[in-house]
């Protein structure tokens, strides 16, 4: 699979990066390369793998972005103008939200629990 961009990609290939970079993008090499494995938190992540965030870049500088799909990071640690709206809904955290025109957050908890003996969650 392609785990890096370029403009000669077409057809697969092409939309294979795209669908990747969109739907398993967290970690990137220096180089740019995507690794398309780690799930890890920031602070767990193995060297010299970075959030795709904090490789500099001309787009992160001149647009804000949201982005989900990435629990663990608990919709914290992104640079301004880059906001995570996962927060583990899901495995029991809570529902995020953006007010795109003021960047205001809302919130609403799960109504699941997790039951860490298990490891599944169930329905509070």
């Amino acid at each position: 699979m392609p785990n890096n961009w370029s403009p000669e990609l077409s057809g697969l290939a092409r939309l294979r990066f795209i669908t990747n970079a969109f739907t398993r993008m967290r970690y990137c090499f220096p180089n740019g390369q995507l690794d398309m494995y780690s799930k890890a938190s920031p602070e767990n992540a193995p060297a010299p793998l970075k959030p795709w965030f904090a490789i500099p870049g001309p787009v992160s500088e001149a647009y804000s972005i949201a982005f989900g799909h990435w629990a663990s990071l608990e919709g914290k640690g992104t640079p301004e103008g880059i906001y995570a709206l996962d927060t583990g809904c899901c495995w029991g955290g809570e529902l995020t939200c953006l007010r795109w025109e003021d960047k205001q957050y809302f919130v609403q908890p799960s109504n699941r629990q997790m039951d860490m003996g298990e490891g599944e969650a169930v329905n509070a």
